[in-house]
């Protein structure tokens, strides 16, 4: 065996181990919101690696903590030889290798696997995507570009494995609720091991195949569901993807004709339970930025039959409960703080 690979077997046991550890204690973390220079909200957390804090931007699209160069201290993380590549659906690609840190939000604390990252770039499909607007040394990640703006890593919080996957299971966190701040709100809250009184009340959605049976895709925590215009009836089914990376609604291969919905027009996301009964039934206005509701339409060969991004929008109306161990999300309606912020039904 080489020793390349015996140092992945390592790093694989050493996982494995962690994976394995006693629950960490119930802990919460502060979601934070944060606005770039062109009215883009964004969400992150703060997480400290090694000895370094930092603000990570918090994406329930993807999985892995991955870290732009230079942000660490030298034995903040100790790197492999392994290789490590992980792309977005904005065609960001970030190449470097696997390493190993330890991590920590909140009391939750650990060794887990990272990705540092060593060169930025795009997808061929994707020439311009947000990593060829500028240099290294001045991208940030989620700044769509701009110039010294976003963060220095991204921690993916979706429930697909990977060979860098989500690192709460090797912090002792089973499940994790996030409530995510709305826009003009404050702070939000990442409930790390919620007691059991806490998750009481979330109408229960299956994760929905193929999309759960892939190690570390993009889509992994979809779940069965309609985006549906309520004037003229016509909507789109598919898989429903709830994503804090990414604002905005977008369907993709579905069979609507002509451009989107105006703005105004009333709709709802629909989900279904795991006997295809309506679970979830919530009310949109497109084009609300409130409601995070900008309707957008494309075609995507890199995906299979029609999926609805919902981005933020689920976030703003319901509380969501991930569960990976039962391979399901929850959500439940959450209250509103200002009679301006529209609510969904129940």
């Amino acid at each position: 065996m080489s020793w390349r690979r015996t140092l992945a077997v390592l790093l694989t046991l050493a996982a494995a181990s962690a994976a394995r550890a006693e629950p960490a204690p119930r802990t919460e973390v502060a979601i934070r919101q944060v606005r770039l220079s062109n009215g883009a909200l964004r969400y992150a957390v703060p997480v400290t690696i090694g000895s370094t804090p930092l603000l990570a931007s918090l994406d329930t699209g993807s999985t892995g903590l991955r870290i732009l160069p230079g942000t660490l201290g030298a034995m903040d993380a100790t790197a492999t030889a392994e290789p490590e590549v992980y792309g977005y659906a904005s065609g960001s690609r970030y190449e470097g290798v696997v390493g190993e840190a330890a991590v920590a939000m909140g009391a939750a604390r650990g060794r887990a696997p990272v990705h540092l990252i060593r060169t930025i770039g795009c997808f061929a499909h994707l020439p311009r995507c947000p990593a060829s607007r500028t240099t290294l040394a001045t991208y940030g990640i989620a700044s769509d570009g701009l110039p010294g703006e976003g963060f220095r890593a991204i921690l993916g919080l979706d429930m697909a494995p990977g060979r860098v996957g989500s690192p709460l299971e090797s912090l002792g966190v089973r499940r994790w609720i996030v409530e995510l701040p709305r826009p003009g709100e404050p702070d939000g809250r990442l409930i790390l091991n919620p007691t059991e009184a806490e998750t009481e009340g979330y109408v229960r959605v299956p994760l929905a195949a193929p999309y759960a049976h892939e190690r570390g895709g993009g889509l992994h925590d979809a779940v069965p569901g309609c985006l549906a215009n309520e004037e003229t009836h016509a909507r789109a089914c598919g898989v429903v993807l709830l994503d804090t990376g990414a604002p905005g609604l977008a369907v993709a291969n579905g069979q609507l004709v002509g451009p989107p919905w105006p703005a105004g027009t009333p709709a709802a996301l629909d989900l279904f339970d795991a006997t295809g009964r309506l679970a979830i039934h919530e009310v949109l206005t497109i084009g609300s930025r409130d409601q995070g509701a900008r309707l957008s339409y494309r075609q995507d060969g890199h995906v299979l039959g029609v999926v609805i991004y919902a981005g933020t929008a689920p976030y703003f109306a319901y509380s969501v409960l991930y569960d990976p161990r039962k391979r399901v999300l929850g959500l439940k309606p959450r209250a509103l703080s200002d009679p301006s912020t529209p609510q969904a039904p129940g």
